[in-house]
């Protein structure tokens, strides 16, 4: 496979984050919130490009985070109390349009903010030696996202429903998936008391 690939991330900030009080993605992080950081991370990486999935609260996120002043791209969907699987889909379907020609599509959530762009390369690296494969993160005896997947899956993932994500696809390709381990930078936070976990994990370096 070229060495050059194409490889687009989305980033899911798209739900509601009804168990946290507050926007999740606004959530107060290093120099400014989950969503900027997390796009400040997969900036650093060799993905060619970054699309940010928005919907419940979409215009007053890319508002308070100036998404459309740093010429992010914004896909936001409707229909977005459907589930994560269905904005995964339409994400991809939006992408897809704008760039027939891509090799890999990474999925990222906005609430994982320990991620650290070597790791996100060493994803797409490992993409690069397996092209026709789903390069996903190892959770124990399961894998998850960050996920980068190959053009012969793009159609499944434009078809996804429901609030599983991409899990559906991940349990049923086991045989063409190649996990890495993130290590300590796997830490989702759906709640309150999780994210003052992590704050206090992080010595509370959290300039608010």
């Amino acid at each position: 496979m070229k060495k050059d690939v194409d490889i687009a991330v989305l980033i899911m900030a798209a739900g509601a984050s009804r168990r946290m009080e507050g926007i999740k993605q606004l959530m107060p992080w290093k120099s400014s919130n989950f969503l900027l950081e997390t796009i400040k991370t997969i900036q650093n990486t060799n993905a060619k490009s970054l699309h940010v999935v928005l919907g419940s609260n979409a215009e007053f996120i890319a508002t308070q985070c100036s998404l459309k002043e740093k010429n992010i791209d914004i896909i936001v969907n409707s229909n977005w109390e459907n589930g994560l699987g269905d904005s995964i889909a339409h994400g991809v379907k939006v992408l897809l349009k704008q760039k027939p020609t891509l090799d890999g599509i990474l999925i990222c959530l906005a609430d994982q903010p320990l991620l650290s762009f070597e790791y996100l390369n060493s994803l797409i690296e490992e993409f690069i030696k397996h092209p026709s494969k789903i390069v996903a993160t190892n959770y124990d005896k399961k894998v998850g996202v960050p996920a980068l997947f190959p053009k012969l899956l793009f159609e499944e993932l434009s078809i996804l429903k429901g609030d599983f994500g991409a899990k559906e696809i991940l349990n049923n390709k086991s045989n063409v998936i190649v996990s890495l381990d993130a290590a300590d930078q796997i830490s989702d936070v759906d709640t309150n008391l999780e994210y003052q976990n992590l704050l206090n994990r992080t010595n509370n370096t959290i300039n608010t």
